[in-house]
């Protein structure tokens, strides 16, 4: 199996509360994933509650049965809606991918 680990950084808001209810949109739009993609076998994802200067803001977990798998999620119209939405966002990510 691959685990496939996402965090994104948001951009700059006016305020906390912007930023929060930005947080949660993406988280939503995040969660929304699993219903439209098979392919995903587990998923968790989560906003960050330290705020520290090097956080990222909302991180994802999931789990594909293959990197062919992990692959077709990539390119899957919903997963690139998700990239389009997400643009007005977040200003960075990182990603980890691994076999467990």
């Amino acid at each position: 199996m691959i685990r496939h680990i996402v965090m994104f950084k948001l951009k700059e808001f006016q305020t906390d509360a912007l930023k929060q209810a930005a947080a949660l949109e993406v988280k939503k739009r995040l969660d929304e994933l699993p219903s439209k993609i098979d392919l995903i076998l587990h998923y968790s994802s989560g906003i960050d509650i330290r705020n520290l200067s090097w956080s990222y803001d909302i991180v994802l977990v999931m789990d594909f049965d293959t990197m062919a798998d992990l692959d077709s999620y990539t390119i899957h119209p919903a997963h690139q809606d998700f990239v389009t939405f997400n643009k007005e966002y977040s200003v960075s990510k990182v990603c980890a991918d691994y076999e467990i």
